[in-house]
């Protein structure tokens, strides 16, 4: 049983998330794929992990999604690694090569969702730049209104003045 049991060195294969399981995005903003361990602690046990691992990314997402297996279904597991009569490695970097074209797409389409948001946000930032124009235009005229208004005002409270003076010298005896 020992002899079959793989190194505890980290051989990973990813796979894109099934119909119905939400995308998981690591601390780095990217998505994370799901991958399958083939370390001999956690033989076929599957996970979430950090998308950028390999380029040695501080991130350190990881999460479970599989319970931990018996031992019996680790050595189920061995023995059918074993009757394949090829090195868990060699299959596993083929998957890793189509879970990393997988990767690419779902980060350009990420990105692709990221310039739209911001072409949006542009959009409403343009509308909300000539409200605002449209509103100091606004307040001007309400201000030159004011002005006026109070000029009238200012006119009448004269002109009444005047009337009452006139009125009073026409009433001298």
């Amino acid at each position: 049983m020992e002899s079959r049991i793989l190194s505890s060195s980290s051989n990973l294969s990813h796979r894109s998330d099934e119909e119905g399981e939400r995308e998981r995005f690591c601390y780095c903003g990217l998505p994370s794929p799901r991958r399958t361990s083939w370390t001999r602690m956690n033989l076929g046990r599957r996970f979430y992990g950090c998308a950028r691992y390999r380029e040695g990314s501080k991130c350190k997402y990881f999460k479970w999604i599989d319970a931990k297996f018996s031992n019996r279904a680790t050595e189920v597991i061995l023995d059918i690694l074993d009757g394949r009569h090829q090195p868990p490695s060699t299959f596993v970097d083929d998957l890793d090569d189509v879970d990393s074209k997988q990767v690419e797409a779902s980060s350009a389409n990420y990105l692709k969702n990221e310039v739209s948001k911001q072409a949006e946000v542009s959009s409403v930032n343009y509308l909300l730049k000539n409200e605002v124009s449209r509103m100091k235009i606004e307040r001007k005229c309400y201000q030159m209104f004011i002005i006026v208004l109070f000029c009238y005002i200012a006119y009448l409270m004269i002109k009444c003045k005047a009337l009452e003076d006139k009125k009073k010298f026409l009433q001298l005896p």
